[in-house]
């Protein structure tokens, strides 16, 4: 403010001066955040192959193989299970199946198989957790695990016809 005397009279002059320069900001974080879930995907491969229960396979297993293939989030653990068969035997279970192919129709015949979890086909794959391959890896990119079939030797009661068997396969994770 300034002030002077002219004449006798007082004079105040003063200066008022707006700014918009002065405007106030504020901030904030934001956090962002992302899940993953465990998952896994899962195919199969089944087997052909032939038999001969008069000549080759009256006293050699007839043997094939077969796979299955896992994707898994990484850090997974997941576990493969084969279930039974839709043509079990009697007697069959989870921990120890007893599977069969079918020849269908009306009165159908049955051919014995087992599916192993090991090349010397010793270590039947079952329908549960203790009978599943121990090494499933989990890393994301897609695994292929080999089970190994095999058709008992000596089925001579089999009729000349194309067998089959539907069985599940299950990845729980």
């Amino acid at each position: 403010m300034k002030k002077c005397v002219r004449n006798g009279i007082f004079i105040i002059a003063s200066a008022i001066v707006y700014s918009s320069a002065s405007a106030g900001t504020g901030t904030a974080t934001m956090t962002n955040t992302v899940t993953i879930a465990n998952n896994c995907s899962i195919s199969t491969l089944g087997f052909t192959t032939s038999y001969d229960p008069i000549v080759t396979n009256a006293t050699a297993n007839q043997t094939a193989t077969a796979s299955v293939t896992t994707t898994c989030t990484t850090g997974d653990n997941p576990v493969i299970t084969l279930g039974q068969g839709a043509n079990a035997n009697t007697g069959s279970t989870n921990a120890v199946p007893l599977r069969r192919l079918s020849s269908g129709g009306g009165t159908p015949t049955y051919l014995n198989y087992g599916l192993f979890s090991d090349s010397g086909y010793t270590v039947t794959w079952g329908n549960t957790a203790a009978t599943s391959p121990s090494a499933v890896t989990a890393n994301g990119t897609p695994t292929a695990i080999t089970i190994y079939a095999s058709v008992p030797a000596g089925q001579i009661s089999a009729i000349a016809a194309t067998y089959t068997d539907t069985v599940v396969a299950t990845v729980t994770f």
